[in-house]
């Protein structure tokens, strides 16, 4: 069965295997795996399971490259439950950082050099490979592991495209990669697919369709949140809660009508941003 994979950029780029599986991932990310010796796989920590790509772990795995999960954005969510959650899925080794609080980057550098003395001596120099979804934090975790910011940052998923090579120190080289989507899981009309990778932040707020349903879904799968954060009683109903919070903000059409679209970009721009929690207080 053949995988096909999807980049994240300003413009869609497919890229699928014609006559063989060793063809089906991105040209980029298997020369980055050919390559490194250590791959970062940079995840979500309020989306485990979403921000997880377990097609390229066994990518990884098959090519006998050493593998350290970076969970990201862990000021976002309890980490007692967190930590929970990573036992539970088998997730190791791993390393929790935050990215905005600059905290655990101490314990990631510690990591990549206890696994890259098992390269030493094996090659000249030992690289280490960056993959994860867009907007996980890829390139915030290079910027402030190098100490620079060498490796581009905006809010636009997908920013970073190709392979930039950056040096850690003298013996220990980053190679970054663009955010990659299974295939599996890419949809450009399918409503419940998007909604998923937009509560990831995988897909740029300003960019989806359907804002309005995307906030149904997120109140769905977390309910109480929203109102919580918005301090608008909506009893679960999303357009309530948009139609509230457009009165707060006088997001107004012609004849006072409210601004569903806006309202609801709103919404996700605030929850992609990390100011709306995942958790309840």
């Amino acid at each position: 069965m053949r995988v096909r994979y999807s980049f994240s950029s300003r413009r869609t780029r497919r890229i699928e295997g014609n006559n063989s599986h060793r063809n089906a991932f991105p040209k980029v990310v298997k020369e980055m795996i050919d390559k490194c010796e250590i791959i970062l796989e940079i995840l979500d920590a309020r989306f485990l399971k979403e921000t997880r790509n377990t097609e390229l772990e066994t990518l990884i795995k098959q090519a006998d490259k050493s593998i350290i999960y970076v969970i990201n954005k862990s000021d976002l969510v309890d980490r007692d439950k967190l930590k929970e959650t990573i036992e539970s899925l088998g997730i190791f080794p791993f390393v929790l950082v935050s990215c905005k609080d600059r905290r655990g980057l101490s314990n990631l550098r510690e990591k990549i050099k206890i696994e890259s003395k098992k390269y030493a001596g094996k090659f000249p120099k030992t690289h280490i490979g960056v993959v994860g979804y867009p907007n996980t934090g890829k390139s915030s975790v290079i910027n402030i592991l190098i100490g620079r910011a060498s490796a581009r940052t905006a809010p636009e998923a997908g920013f970073t495209k190709g392979i930039q090579k950056l040096k850690l120190t003298s013996d220990l080289y980053i190679l970054d990669t663009p955010g990659v989507i299974p295939e599996a899981k890419y949809s450009m009309q399918d409503s419940v697919k998007m909604s998923e990778h937009t509560k990831i932040s995988a897909r740029n707020w300003e960019k989806v369709s359907q804002p309005d349903f995307i906030v149904h879904r997120i109140m769905q799968e977390f309910p109480g949140i929203l109102e919580e954060f918005y301090n608008i009683p909506a009893g679960g109903n999303s357009e309530l809660l948009i139609e509230e919070l457009g009165k707060k903000k006088k997001f107004l059409l012609s004849k006072n009508r409210i601004d569903i679209d806006r309202t609801a970009r709103l919404i996700i721009k605030e929850w992609q941003e990390g100011k709306i929690n995942s958790e309840t207080s």
